[in-house]
């Protein structure tokens, strides 16, 4: 064999040889590219997911898509926790395999006459839409100072976070629910920070979720992109300036907001991707006020940690 013959034979053994070479395309959805997801983001900047051998694509769509197109396999796997939960409550074939981020970062913003949450028995407050993870946050708080969910606060759907402070600042409402920075933008308009709703409860808000046939028949694929993003969630933990930066490219914001995100939430990212079973009990009963089902669903019938499990026991980490 010629010295061209056996340079063109070793090129085709190394590319046959190369991890990425023949990787199956896989796609994850989320919601935006900003802190709430970063999990993915870090995943992919970090080399985490070509380290699994995988060649992983990000898709951003709402969460009402990202129901129909999990369910129809348009994508592999869905970050938009309460989608998930919700598709899985009205019969669809999803399960969420891992937990992302165990505690919420949203905000209520009030008028300067509200001083405590009480107050706002009888009046109003912007969510994004109902059923959505605002609505029922909004609700559990209601609950947690011990006012009606249903009847002691009108809750209004005013669409985004700068939807809600239009209402707001127009009086139409004297509260919103919104995440960072909307926080920040409500305070420059004359309003103030309330509380923090990830200080009352925990209450998942970010996960993996996937059709239930991948995590049946393709559980070795499953493991690899857990894995990605568990090695994501130690790296957002540990380190704040790497996590920040990434955010900043990521997000195509100032290194400055991308900061405070991180402020605002990095606390709240899982550190083993499993969340107690009585939290999980809170997501479906909380879940079941906006979702009408004459099946009786129970946690297991929507999560599935033994995957992770495995990861952590393979890595000598305790499973709880």
């Amino acid at each position: 064999m010629n010295i061209v013959r056996r340079a063109a034979v070793l090129i085709l053994l190394l590319f046959a040889l190369t991890p990425n070479a023949h990787a199956k395309k896989i796609y994850i959805a989320i919601s935006n590219p900003d802190m709430s997801f970063l999990s993915g983001g870090v995943a992919q900047s970090q080399g985490y997911f070509k380290d699994e051998g995988l060649d992983v694509e990000l898709v951003q769509i709402t969460a009402n898509v990202s129901i129909a197109a999990l369910a129809a396999g348009n994508i592999d796997y869905n970050l938009i926790l309460q989608s998930i939960v919700t598709g899985n409550l009205r019969g669809l074939p999803m399960k969420v395999a891992a937990i992302l981020i165990e505690r919420p970062n949203h905000v209520f913003v009030v008028d300067k006459s509200i001083q405590k949450f009480t107050d706002l028995k009888g009046k109003k407050a912007a969510i994004s839409s109902y059923g959505s993870l605002t609505d029922i946050l909004a609700r559990l708080t209601a609950a947690h100072y011990g006012l009606d969910p249903k009847s002691d606060i009108g809750f209004t759907a005013a669409g985004s976070s700068s939807g809600r402070l239009a209402q707001l600042q127009s009086g139409v409402v004297q509260a919103a629910l919104v995440t960072p920075p909307g926080d920040a933008i409500a305070e420059k308009m004359g309003f103030k920070r309330l509380l923090e709703v990830g200080t009352l409860f925990p209450f998942p808000v970010n996960g993996v979720g996937l059709h239930e046939n991948k995590l049946k028949n393709e559980r070795d694929e499953v493991k690899k992109v857990l894995r990605a993003l568990y090695r994501a969630n130690q790296f957002i933990l540990d380190n704040p300036k790497g996590a920040i930066k990434d955010l900043a490219a990521w997000g195509r914001s100032t290194p400055a907001a991308a900061e405070e995100a991180y402020k605002a939430n990095g606390k709240n990212y899982s550190r083993n991707l499993i969340v107690p079973r009585a939290t999980l009990e809170k997501v479906l009963e909380s879940t079941r006020w906006n979702v009408e089902t004459k099946k009786k669903v129970g946690v297991d019938d929507v999560f599935d940690f033994g995957i992770m499990r495995e990861i952590l026991k393979e890595m000598g980490k305790k499973v709880e």
